[in-house]
C-alpha cells in the first residue's frame, strides 16, 4: 500500500471515529454512495465498538466477519 493510500484511509478513519454506529451502518451498507476505503474505516470503528458477545475475543478478521454478520452487511 503507498504511503498516500495510507495516510488517506488514515483520514477516514479519523474522519469515521465520530460517526454515531446507525450511521456506521448506513455508510457501509450504501456502496453506491462511498468509496471502498471509507466503507472500510467506517466497518473498522463497527468492529471496535462491537459488544464482546458478537466478536468473541477474536483476531481481527474472524471479529469482522462475526460483525458482518451480527448488523447483516
Amino acid at each position: 500500500m503507498s504511503r498516500q493510500r495510507i495516510y488517506l484511509f488514515s483520514r477516514y478513519v479519523a474522519r469515521t471515529y465520530v460517526e454515531p454506529l446507525e450511521h456506521l451502518i448506513t455508510i457501509v451498507r450504501a456502496r453506491e454512495c462511498y468509496s471502498p476505503m471509507f466503507r472500510a474505516a467506517a466497518l473498522r470503528h463497527l468492529v471496535l465498538r462491537a459488544p464482546l458477545h458478537v466478536t468473541g475475543g477474536q483476531p481481527f478478521a474472524a471479529r469482522r466477519r462475526a460483525v458482518r454478520r451480527f448488523y447483516q452487511l
